[in-house]
């Protein structure tokens, strides 16, 4: 009887192994279609960021070119407009120091002429307070 029950759990034990193996090779397969699908997922994800990265160098190369370009114009405009700047100071002080001549007479002039005037209008206030025989005498007799 020991070799009859033997034998009934030695088949259940084969059944029961054929039946893990079974299972077991499905999840095998399962786990391969995952690690599959996986893989493609992973392929996809890589092509999109490489695709993403080279479009955002791309546009950052454009907007560099862009800016370079800008600066490249502004850069000339100043050097063509400097020297122009330049002459036209350089004109300017040239003009003052050939006229300090013309300015430093003009002023002299200017400061003679007020002098003078100043020098009548005293001389004539003076001789109104003046009586007439010290106006007739210049101011020696009879002050």
């Amino acid at each position: 009887m020991t070799e009859k029950k033997n034998a009934h759990t030695a088949q259940s034990t084969n059944v029961n192994a054929k039946a893990t193996a079974t299972k077991a090779k499905e999840t095998a397969e399962k786990a391969k279609d995952t690690a599959g699908k996986a893989e493609t997922t992973a392929k996809t994800a890589a092509a999109g960021a490489a695709t993403t990265a080279a479009h955002t160098a791309h546009v950052a190369a454009d907007k560099a070119q862009v800016a370079a370009g800008k600066a490249v114009a502004t850069g000339r405009t100043v050097a063509a407009e400097a020297p122009k700047k330049a002459a036209a100071a350089a004109g300017s002080a040239w003009m003052m120091i050939k006229a300090r001549k013309v300015l430093a007479a003009v002023a002299g002039a200017g400061a003679a002429a007020a002098g003078a005037t100043t020098a009548v209008v005293l001389r004539r206030r003076a001789a109104r307070r003046r009586r007439p025989l010290a106006r007739l005498t210049g101011g020696r007799l009879g002050s």
